[in-house]
């Protein structure tokens, strides 16, 4: 069974960031889940991980059907199979121009190990 460690739990606006420590050496996953808006609908939004400035996975996307409705991103399973113990860097990010965060959105990455 795996252990989870919520990383970051948060209100926007993007870019955010968090620093933890790895409990663990190896393979893990990251979940990113969160909440956006557009106001060029229609179109994709999502918001993006990057772990120690490098980005990882695939972003957390939404088709947004609406323009300033906030909508959930589907949240993002990652695998990183080189985690390493000790203190790194999560940033949380717009995954592109059409996406908007601010205060009224809510974004988590929890750390699977």
């Amino acid at each position: 069974m795996a252990d989870a460690l919520v990383i970051y739990d948060g209100m926007g606006p993007l870019p955010q960031s968090a620093t933890f420590k790895a409990p663990s050496d190896g393979p893990v996953v990251f979940i990113l889940s969160g909440t956006a808006r557009t106001a060029n609908a229609a179109c994709m939004t999502g918001i993006s991980l990057s772990l120690d400035g490098t980005p990882i996975g695939n972003p957390a996307m939404c088709w947004a059907n609406q323009n300033n409705n906030h909508i959930p991103m589907a949240p993002t399973f990652i695998p990183y199979d080189n985690l390493t113990f000790g203190e790194h860097t999560i940033e949380i990010n717009n995954a592109n121009g059409d996406t908007i965060t601010d205060v009224n959105d809510y974004i988590q990455v929890t750390l699977l190990y």
